[in-house]
């Protein structure tokens, strides 16, 4: 009954744009996706395998049968790693070797996304901060128009109907963070001892 009022129509038109906007999303990811490399498709293969709660079950019920086996708790043939347990060692040193690598790749293509996620946002924002102000300028113009003194009078407005310069910008952040960087550097900085 709700979606046969005008605010119902209205709420029906947010929801449906929010579905598309959720499937336009949900197509980058996919396209994404779709790029990968045999590489990069068995690293995500391998890390959300090897995240999982089976694979820890698996690796714990390994060692308990190598432990009870080499230990002789359990007498099924000869131990073939007795304590150190140099072969165990090895294995796990070779797995560990492979699971960083596989990870290391799968996190190289999470960051290419979120950085060309991140461009796309900015790039958005930078079309809405020159979209407000636009609009903030044709506010005050017709409040001038109408003599409305609110609009006239106010100098937030002036302020706000500019658009930022966003070569400037990056130009500060990036001497912002260069003098952070330094100090870090500096307070780190290794000295001899006398």
């Amino acid at each position: 009954m709700a979606s046969s009022s005008p605010g119902g129509a209205y709420t029906r038109h947010l929801l449906d744009r929010l579905a598309q906007r959720r499937q336009q999303i949900g197509g980058f990811r996919a396209k994404a996706n779709k790029g990968r490399t045999p590489a990069q498709r068995t690293a995500d293969f391998m890390t959300r395998k090897m995240g999982s709660v089976p694979f820890l079950a698996m690796h714990v019920g390994i060692f308990i049968i190598w432990f009870a086996v080499n230990l002789r708790i359990i007498t099924v043939g000869q131990p073939f790693d007795v304590y150190p347990f140099a072969f165990l060692t090895m294995v796990l040193t070779l797995e560990q070797s492979l699971l960083t690598i596989f990870i290391l790749i799968s996190q190289n293509r999470s960051a290419d996304l979120d950085e060309l996620r991140n461009e796309i946002d900015l790039q958005v924002n930078v079309l809405a901060e020159e979209e407000i102000s636009k609009a903030l300028k044709l506010l005050r113009l017709i409040g001038e128009r109408l003599d409305i003194a609110e609009i006239i009078n106010d100098a937030e407005l002036r302020v706000m109907e500019t658009t930022l310069d966003h070569a400037e910008m990056e130009k500060e952040t990036l001497q912002e963070l260069d003098e952070k960087v330094s100090k870090i550097a500096i307070a780190t900085e290794w000295t001899e001892p006398k």
